[in-house]
């Protein structure tokens, strides 16, 4: 493997990870008044949290049903501003460090199919914009998990 290969990941290139979902991505700054991505994502990983939903890993449409789960918890516990916006953070090196990328829902999204990676799974933290709400996926031994927060 070349050191090229090992390199960080640049932004960019997390942008289209995230873009290659069919989120539309939007130049606007986060907000500044919400939690880090990496305190969001420890309010879905400790130890006391329970998941919303689970899907089986064995499930032969996993993918397709988390995003549905993900989806319908999302929309149930407002995640979506007015305009289907949110803020995501997608695991992968380096990710903490590019922030959250503020995006667009839209019905061709298909966040859980693109955003597992094989052997290192699937896991994404997305935030409501005004900061109160969270819903997540993690990959845990057997299943899926559906995880959401309410935060203020």
């Amino acid at each position: 493997m070349t050191s090229a290969n090992m390199a960080e990941p640049t932004r960019e290139a997390w942008l289209n990870r995230i873009t290659a979902t069919g989120l539309t991505v939007s130049d606007d700054p986060a907000p500044s008044d919400v939690l880090s991505p990496r305190e969001a994502w420890q309010s879905v990983i400790h130890g006391e949290v329970q998941p919303a939903a689970t899907v089986p890993l064995s499930h032969p449409q996993a993918l397709t049903e988390v995003d549905r789960q993900w989806h319908v918890h999302a929309a149930q516990n407002e995640l979506f501003g007015n305009d289907g916006s949110f803020l995501l953070s997608i695991s992968g090196s380096g990710s903490w460090g590019f922030g959250w990328a503020v995006v667009k829902w839209s019905p061709r999204t298909e966040l859980a199919p693109k955003l597992s990676k094989g052997e290192e799974g699937l896991d994404f933290v997305a935030m409501s914009l005004n900061g109160k709400s969270v819903c997540a996926v993690t990959e845990e031994e057997y299943d899926y998990w559906i995880v959401v927060q309410q935060l203020r």
